[in-house]
């Protein structure tokens, strides 16, 4: 397990020398009042894909690349627990993320209320600043390490404590990355009815987002896959992909539509497809989830 961490301001130092393995560790003075610390050096999975990169083979890094990748909620204070975490309208469990990305792109609860915007970092403060439309976000960066932050969130009524974690291991593209903002603008809803085309290339974008949420968490080598609160008008099979009935049509994906007529519109864009039996399938699959990913990239291809 990661320990909390100080960062600089400037630079994160990690292992001295890539290629020395056990416990190298480095102490570096910040102020009089601060010392960061490195963590042990963890080794990579040996198979992970040339696509991704694991955030602990630099020797170097800068705080804000450090910050950029997908951060989820795990805990805060007492008093604020129930509001970040617990919808009370929907009395469900809420699952808060923060996507941030080396352009300062950010996607922020992508399984709930999901918010596109930028994301700023004042070094010298540690403030850090998330601008969306019509809203705005400042936390202070108290503690972080490569898979662990902790932030407090300024607010008119005081600071929200809270703590994060992240995998430390990001796609070498971002666009690759489901949560990256260009492959989550299908999810937002139109403010006027759409010409087939429009309705074509958002159906398009959400099949898209799926293939390329597959292959991450293939890539991932994730065993346990949570699509709480993604907006979807598929059903998972493990080797194959079905249609939801349209009476029991996801509301949360009819909603990323004009109305509901052109969600029905939209679904039966993609239902014809798959209908059509003119995507090929894996005669020997590795990993479902991998194959999964690949296929529905066919499907967007089509669309």
């Amino acid at each position: 397990m990661n320990k909390p961490l100080l960062f600089l301001p400037c630079l994160i130092m990690l292992a001295s020398c890539r290629n020395k393995v056990g416990h190298a560790r480095a102490t570096v003075q910040i102020d009089s009042a601060i010392t960061y610390t490195d963590a042990p050096v963890n080794t990579p999975p040996a198979d992970l894909d040339s696509s991704m990169v694991a955030l602990k083979t630099f020797q170097t890094l800068s705080l804000e690349d450090a910050i950029s990748q997908v951060w989820k909620f795990e805990d805060a204070d007492k008093l604020h627990w129930n509001e970040l975490f617990w919808d009370s309208v929907t009395d469900k469990r809420q699952y808060p993320e923060l996507a941030l990305f080396p352009d300062h792109s950010v996607t922020a609860n992508a399984r709930g209320r999901l918010q596109i915007g930028q994301w700023r970092l004042n070094k010298d403060t540690r403030e850090l600043g998330l601008q969306f439309k019509g809203s705005s976000q400042t936390y202070i960066i108290r503690e972080i390490a490569m898979k662990q932050m902790e932030l407090a969130w300024n607010r008119t009524d005081g600071p929200v404590s809270l703590k994060l974690s992240a995998e430390a291991i990001v796609h070498k593209r971002p666009l690759d990355d489901p949560f990256y903002p260009a492959n989550n603008q299908w999810r937002i809803k139109p403010v006027a009815p759409e010409t087939h085309e429009q309705l074509r290339l958002r159906v398009k974008n959400c099949v898209h987002f799926y293939s390329l949420f597959f292959l991450d968490n293939h890539f991932r080598q994730e065993t346990d896959i949570s699509f709480i609160g993604l907006p979807s008008c598929f059903v998972w099979y493990n080797g194959g992909i079905g249609m939801q009935a349209k009476l029991e049509l996801d509301k949360k994906w009819i909603d990323c539509f004009y109305s509901s007529n052109q969600a029905y519109t939209g679904y039966e864009m993609v239902s014809s497809l798959l209908g059509a039996h003119v995507l090929k399938w894996p005669e020997h699959p590795t990993s479902w989830v991998k194959q999964t990913g690949e296929v529905l990239g066919q499907l967007a291809a089509k669309l």
